[in-house]
């Protein structure tokens, strides 16, 4: 239930290979993940962490007290099939995770149940219905506040049209049919369309921004009346539109010069601009993947190669200054980057080795990110009971080298 409360979790140990102390958040006895990465877990007076939490066997949001360590639920939902599938889970009830977001000015969390926008207080649980979805829409992938708090992004979907799409792609993956490309950039992606719509949170008035034929998951605010849209049909960069839904552009698209035909996966909002990573699927050994740094106002970019393997994700520094990934090659591991004495390629230090297992599943994933102080970052690793749980380390040390270059 809202309110209920559970006892500190928390504990520490020595990284066997860094030395660093690493603090784990959660006892590892259920699935525990943050916020999807790019959008902050922590709350804006840097009291709470707010985290997904499946230890009533349903996936609800919970938050940790930074300084007793203490827990308490703030959803109650029973959404059926709640558990953003394709990329979670195919059959998970609860609330829809890794949709939610802390309101930037705010004590509360927006989050999704069945047909509505609700969210909780933060520091009192008190609950309350922000708006209903229009008849028919299920939202379908990351919100976002703008940062003044203003404005709430969300992406939604015809509901009947998304769940058969699911099921579709459910029976081909277990029948070994499905092939993530070029069928999820394919067909997968084009078979429904999506809308992006925004609700003043002032005055609870919600309108669409942008409707397009195919479907996508990922949406930030640059600015207050900028938003970021990445894996344009057709052009694998980023798409800026403005709050208005004028203004469409597309960022760094694969064919342009030093784009090195790869695809953005993944992108966060910093004070240097959009970092991201990129992907080159077709190059030799079949993958080559790049960082990159973009400039939203003049579409400038610059990239380097990163010696990856596997799969990437960029990590989220406010700042823009401490350059670290998530990598999922022979070892699953968060990394430190580097530049190198060849400013095209850069190098790498291990700074966490993970435990966690496949990729598949979004609670395996890393997601690194920093705190808004900079001085811990967060990630999620792998329990020896084999469920998802949130660490933490002090890289305060670190990120002020980075600032001194």
């Amino acid at each position: 239930m809202i309110g209920d409360l559970f006892p500190a979790e928390w504990s520490t140990e020595i990284d066997p290979d860094t030395g660093c102390t690493v603090t784990r958040l959660t006892d590892g006895r259920s699935n525990a993940y943050p916020l999807y990465y790019f959008t902050p877990s922590v709350t804006p007076d840097g009291r709470y962490f707010v985290f997904h939490g499946e230890r009533s066997g349903e996936v609800q949001l919970y938050r940790l007290d930074l300084t007793t360590g203490e827990i308490g639920q703030l959803t109650d939902g029973h959404t059926h099939d709640a558990g953003w599938a394709v990329w979670c889970e195919w059959h998970l009830d609860g609330i829809y995770n890794h949709l939610s977001a802390i309101h930037p000015t705010r004590g509360d969390v927006y989050y999704f149940e069945d047909h509505e926008l609700r969210a909780t207080e933060i520091g009192t649980f008190a609950n309350r219905l922000v708006t209903n979805l229009p008849s028919g829409r299920m939202p379908i992938g990351q919100s976002a506040f703008s940062p003044d708090g203003r404005w709430f992004a969300y992406i939604h979907a015809d509901e009947r049209a998304y769940r058969a799409l699911l099921a579709d792609r459910e029976a081909k993956t277990k029948a070994g049919l499905f092939q993530w490309t070029p069928d999820h950039h394919g067909s997968f992606r084009n078979a429904i369309g999506a809308t992006l719509a925004i609700i003043d949170t002032v005055t609870g008035k919600e309108r669409s921004v942008i409707t397009t034929d195919y479907h996508f998951h990922h949406v930030l605010f640059v600015d207050n009346d900028t938003m970021l849209i990445n894996h344009p049909k057709g052009v694998a960069g980023m798409w800026l539109v403005n709050r208005d839904g004028s203004g469409v552009r597309h960022l760094r698209p694969e064919t342009a010069p030093g784009a090195h035909s790869a695809m953005v996966n993944h992108q966060v909002i910093t004070a240097r601009g959009i970092a991201y990573e990129s992907v080159n699927y077709a190059a030799p050994g079949g993958r080559a993947t790049y960082f990159g740094m973009c400039d939203p106002v003049t579409g400038a970019f610059t990239e380097a190669l990163l010696p990856a393997e596997g799969y990437v994700h960029v990590g989220f520094d406010p700042a823009g200054r401490f350059d670290f990934i998530e990598n999922s090659g022979a070892t699953h591991s968060i990394l430190t980057v580097h530049p190198t004495a060849d400013p095209a390629e850069l190098g790498t230090k291990l700074l966490r080795r993970l435990s966690s297992p496949d990729h598949d599943d979004q609670r395996h994933h890393g997601h690194p990110f920093l705190s808004a102080a900079r001085n811990q970052l967060y990630f999620t690793d792998w329990s020896p009971a084999g469920f998802a749980q949130i660490c933490a380390v002090d890289v305060a040390d670190l990120v002020a080298a980075a600032d001194r270059c």
